[in-house]
């Protein structure tokens, strides 16, 4: 009896001098009132088609960011205020390169669930399918998905998200891929490595007659273009896919993210649809092509 004990006290010493990770529940708590940190640096490279012309279009953009808890209902879900400030840009369209440097800040609302995926940007869901500006980052600049139960390294967890156009017709469709990859410290903070493989659809036709706000509020989704003619266009409809690998280094303890870093791409074609009586240029009303890559990184600061 007394082996059995011995043995059974030299198993568990080894298990713990191996490293044998114990499961353990990944989520983020926020609490009201908290500010975390973090400084921002993302770098895109599309190009943009139409009418046979294609011209490049790069955007390398540092800045740092505020992000403030408002409050957590019930189910764990944060309304955050997201502050951009201190904003430096180097854009390249063609042959021109623009750089401009500015300390004011902005700032979005931002509702996030536990398990990382963002709610909604400024109200509008649409907006969780992209960073402001930044289109097919999935959310990606906060977390990677979470699992909804405890995990351990290797474990892997699957979720998907439909989100509905609520200015037109049309929705987005989210596929998620998320494994547990290992542990790994951030300076002095022991972090749980998550990576997120983000599957992105969409097919939206939004309805410019229900006013042009939708529009400001869906900046994940690209710029649009303006008609050269005095007639306002109607709708404009958006299609393609977007892929993204994110990873992020989360507190288990504090339960918050440490950093992220996201990557990705995107192929889309949207078109500017005039009224039938309207005469637009095709080089304005599109089809217009966007593809491209992005990599986004959020660090301690």
């Amino acid at each position: 009896m007394r082996r059995l004990s011995l043995l059974a006290l030299l198993l568990a010493t080894a298990c713990g001098s191996l490293g044998i990770a114990q499961a353990q529940t990944l989520t983020l708590a926020y609490k009201p009132g908290d500010t975390y940190k973090y400084g921002l640096h993302a770098v895109l490279k599309y190009t943009i088609g139409t009418e046979g012309i294609s011209m490049p279009f790069d955007v390398e953009l540092t800045a740092k960011e505020a992000v403030k808890v408002n409050s957590v209902d019930s189910s764990g879900t944060a309304d955050l205020t997201i502050t951009v400030s201190d904003v430096s840009t180097k854009t390249t369209m063609g042959e021109t390169t623009n750089t401009s440097t500015t300390t004011s800040s902005s700032s979005v609302d931002v509702k996030i669930a536990a398990d990382g995926h963002v709610v909604s940007v400024n109200g509008s869901p649409l907006s969780s399918a992209g960073l402001p500006g930044v289109m097919g980052s999935q959310g990606g600049l906060y977390s990677a998905i979470l699992p909804d139960g405890a995990v351990k390294p290797g474990d892997t967890w699957s979720k998907s998200f439909d989100l509905q156009n609520p200015v037109g017709t049309g929705s987005i469709h989210i596929a998620t891929k998320s494994t547990y990859q290992r542990n790994e410290n951030v300076g002095s903070v022991s972090t749980a490595v998550v990576q997120t493989l983000f599957t992105t659809t969409f097919d939206l036709t939004i309805d410019l007659s229900r006013g042009m706000e939708g529009q400001s509020e869906m900046p994940g989704l690209p710029v649009m273009p303006q008609s050269a003619s005095s007639v306002s266009p109607e709708s404009i409809t958006i299609q393609g896919t977007s892929p993204a690998n994110v990873t992020s280094w989360i507190d288990p303890s504090a339960h918050r993210v440490v950093k992220t870093h996201s990557t990705g791409s995107v192929d889309a074609t949207l078109t500017v649809n005039m009224p039938a009586s309207a005469q637009a240029s095709p080089l304005l009303t599109g089809p217009i092509t966007i593809k491209g890559t992005q990599a986004l990184d959020m660090t301690p600061a």
